[in-house]
């Protein structure tokens, strides 16, 4: 299955995601009411017109509500929002079930008008024994009974992820629902590449991916590389694309702007699938000029200097690599990308030598292997 692209502020949507599903390195994309706007406005391509020219490129079209944005800290980014129509009364209103179901409703009559399938609107969870956790059951509870089919979005922040026992509750809560299938978020209080993730955080999203996909399909929205272990847990597919806002979901991201300001921007970094991780346009530069064996080594294929060379590189090697993993056995699927991450580590200190680079192993490798570690002896395979 490999990867999907996330929604963009920029009106690369359609050209980029169709050269990506002609090439073999992305199925398809997910849009926004926080990033497109339902109708053409001079800039973007309408809605209608966005999910027509994927699909006729043999591309999967989603419309993902973002519901989780609403109670996100500071959410004020409402330009395009507004034109979907999505509420009866205020905006983010889901006081009772009668507001929920009216939503519910209202994002299903889109999802039908532009031929996506149902992706349920969610919230955005801090805790998992709270009342906001409870709200979150209820709207999922809710968007089932209107569809059974539905997937359903489990988004939280780093403490949700973390929670041990009570996530695992909250979770085992949400799948006796019994959805279509299950879409994953970690945000985040910043879009900082790599995400300052924790190992705890890594462990918690690789069990739910394991539990919640022995019998149905699991995709982690934005999750870039930061979800490769969630794709060793079990998920088909993670999200990606060129601009930062679709590989993260920060809080910033969804904050009010000024003027025509659109938020994000081109992630033009080289991906080096050898490091398991990114270096600065600069420091690959003088990589390759210093050492070039080595950086051909790291980084297999040509990596051009332009926004779209670079995406198109990044995710080919991601989709090979979630494409390998999910060809194998569960527990050959986390051995497998252990090893790539323990191979990763020791190339790490020849490239700051010669780069000069800040960010190393300690945030690309750690974190993740860590919580892979954790997993393992949780299942009692190390």
């Amino acid at each position: 299955m490999g990867v999907f692209l996330g929604d963009t502020a920029r009106n690369t949507l359609i050209k980029w995601t169709t050269s990506a599903i002609n090439g073999g390195y992305a199925t398809g994309a997910y849009l926004s009411p926080f990033t497109s706007p339902r109708f053409a406005n001079g800039f973007k391509r309408s809605a209608q017109d966005t999910s027509e020219q994927i699909r006729a490129a043999g591309g999967e079209f989603w419309f993902d509500p973002t519901t989780y944005a609403m109670n996100m800290p500071r959410a004020g980014d409402f330009r395009h929002y507004d034109t979907w129509e999505l509420w009866d009364g205020d905006r983010g209103d889901l006081s009772s079930r009668q507001a929920m179901r009216d939503h519910i409703d209202r994002v299903y009559a889109i999802q039908r008008e532009l031929a996506s399938p149902f992706l349920a609107p969610s919230l955005l969870v801090s805790y998992p024994d709270t009342p906001t956790s409870q709200s979150a059951l209820e709207l999922s509870q809710e968007a089932v009974a209107a569809s059974p089919s539905a997937w359903l979005t489990v988004a939280g922040d780093h403490q949700f992820w973390s929670a041990g026992a009570e996530l695992d509750a909250h979770i085992g809560a949400l799948d006796q629902l019994e959805p279509g299938g299950w879409l994953l978020v970690v945000t985040r209080s910043d879009n900082s590449m790599p995400p300052s993730a924790t190992a705890e955080e890594v462990y918690g999203l690789m069990r739910t991916t394991f539990a919640l996909s022995q019998d149905k399909p699991v995709r982690v929205a934005f999750g870039d590389l930061a979800a490769l272990p969630a794709v060793a847990a079990g998920a088909e597919a993670i999200g990606t694309g060129w601009d930062l806002r679709q590989r993260i979901c920060a809080y910033q991201d969804f904050e009010e702007r000024e003027g025509d300001q659109n938020g994000g921007g081109w992630y033009q970094r080289p991906t080096l699938i050898g490091l398991m991780g990114g270096l600065t346009n600069g420091e690959y530069s003088v990589l390759s000029s210093e050492a070039p064996a080595l950086a051909s080594r790291l980084s297999p294929g040509m990596i051009g200097p332009k926004a779209e060379q670079a995406f198109q590189h990044h995710s080919t090697l991601l989709t090979k690599l979630v494409d390998e993993l999910n060809n194998l056995t569960q527990r050959d699927r986390i051995v497998a990308l252990r090893e790539r991450y323990v191979a990763a580590r020791p190339e790490w200190p020849e490239v700051k030598r010669i780069t000069g680079a800040k960010i190393g192993p300690d945030r690309w490798i750690k974190p993740f292997l860590d919580g892979l570690d954790l997993f393992m002896a949780s299942e009692g395979w190390m």
